[in-house]
């Protein structure tokens, strides 16, 4: 027990401690944890911890943190209250380091918010740190959070053959009540992740599915298939890349929609500049006679 006010702040400087390094530890393991919808569709975890549970932690830390710094400002009230007043009385001096430490604090924000060198270097950092994970295409779900719908509903977004996905399934012995079990649970009981599951099925589409070679999409056929898949993060040479698409055409059929764009740029500014979403933006590379609606 703590018996004493000397106790009390001991405690809570041990737990400021703690807590700046269970932030610091949990903060670098979200910044290089794969994008939700990859960790989610592969079960990702580290040290045994899933990313939700390593953001639950990070949350709770940042609040412990700033719970045991009022705290801390609590129990040493009367020797800052008695700092402040010799700084008043003394003529509070405005120092070449406050006003540097003021500036670039404010150039890290307007910077963050803008995205803009050298802060959108971390973000940058971040995208292809996160991006190095996804070292197949299989790695990507095919529509965000798809490991949460039943198996019914991941037929009918995907274009799957139904009775088929349910018969090769139950061939290769995974075991689950019937197609409204979710790709999670469906996983869980078979121990696999969703894209081991969904990897079992994905090429039984139903007939007529696939669109021919050279046949064009359409906006709603794009909005169906590439909607949360993390289209914003992409450069737009990454996705050309990623689609077989080449990387000329994509900025051609941008610039004649009004929109220009550099290869290294992400979809996510380029759609936020034009007041659009990233689909949009693909929608204009995919479907030729798409036009932005501003």
């Amino acid at each position: 027990m703590i018996s004493s006010k000397q106790g009390a702040r001991s405690l809570t400087a041990f737990i400021v401690t703690w807590s700046f390094l269970v932030l610091t530890v949990s903060g670098i393991v979200l910044y290089i944890v794969p994008q939700g919808r990859v960790a989610y569709w592969v079960d990702w975890s580290l040290l045994g911890l899933e990313k939700t549970h390593w953001a639950n932690v990070h949350m709770m830390f940042g609040g412990v943190f700033i719970a045991m710094g009022i705290l801390h400002l609590y129990f040493n009230w009367k020797p800052f209250k008695k700092y402040l007043a010799a700084r008043v009385s003394g003529h509070l001096e405005v120092t070449r380091e406050l006003v540097a430490s003021v500036v670039i604090s404010l150039l890290i924000i307007v910077g963050a918010i803008a995205d803009i060198p050298p802060v959108s270097w971390v973000f940058d950092l971040n995208e292809k740190v996160k991006a190095a994970w996804v070292t197949s295409p299989q790695y990507e779900p095919p529509f965000g959070h798809a490991e949460e719908v039943s198996l019914k509903t991941l037929a009918k977004r995907t274009d799957l053959d139904l009775p088929a996905a349910v018969q090769t399934l139950r061939a290769q012995g995974i075991k689950f009540q019937d197609a409204s079990d979710s790709i999670k649970s469906i996983a869980v009981a078979n121990n696999m992740n969703p894209m081991q599951v969904y990897a079992l099925i994905s090429d039984l589409k139903k007939p007529g599915s696939e669109p021919v070679a050279g046949e064009e999409l359409t906006a709603e056929q794009v909005e169906e298939r590439f909607s949360g898949t993390g289209l914003g993060s992409k450069s737009l040479a990454d996705l050309c890349q990623s689609l077989n698409l080449e990387l000329s055409l994509a900025q051609a059929r941008l610039q004649r929609a009004g929109v220009t764009a550099q290869p290294e740029e992400r979809l996510r500014p380029i759609a936020d500049r034009y007041q659009v979403s990233p689909i949009d933006i693909l929608k204009v590379i995919l479907v030729d006679s798409y036009r932005l609606a501003r």
